[in-house]
């Protein structure tokens, strides 16, 4: 009689242990991956560009492949999509041919380096409004 026991306890045992596992992975697959979103300031070096641009910060969401241009208040002032590869990340409003739209937000920011340019292209394909410059993560505020 003990023995029959014995094996319907080592049996239960196994399958409240493989129970539990399913579980764990099931929500561990159900669980959001944390969004890697991270906040750059970039020194604007553009001599030619408007002095009331000295710096200018980029938020970037690596999940969602989007660059925002942000106010000093923090709010977004422009955002595009972006193409991202491990050297760097581009982001610029085309039309069906290809063309840089005028009134989109372009620039580039060079991982490797940490070189960010931004700016507003005319119709023209000139940029309007210029700035490049070194970036750096944005400290958290308290």
């Amino acid at each position: 009689m003990a023995s029959k026991f014995r094996f319907f306890q080592a049996n239960f045992s196994a399958t409240l242990l493989r129970s539990a596992a399913i579980a764990i992975a099931l929500l561990v697959q159900a669980a959001p991956a944390r969004a890697q979103v991270v906040t750059l300031i970039c020194q604007n070096n553009n001599a030619g560009s408007s002095k009331e641009f000295n710096s200018f910060t980029l938020r970037i969401n690596y999940d969602q492949k989007v660059v925002e241009l942000l106010s000093p208040s923090g709010t977004v002032w422009f955002s595009e999509a972006a193409r991202i590869t491990e050297s760097e990340v581009q982001w610029f409003r085309v039309d069906s041919s290809g063309f840089i739209l005028e009134g989109g937000f372009s620039g580039t920011l060079n991982r490797l380096s940490g070189e960010g340019s931004t700016g507003f292209p005319s119709q023209s394909g000139a940029f309007r409004i210029q700035m490049s410059g070194p970036c750096r993560r944005a400290t958290q505020k308290f």
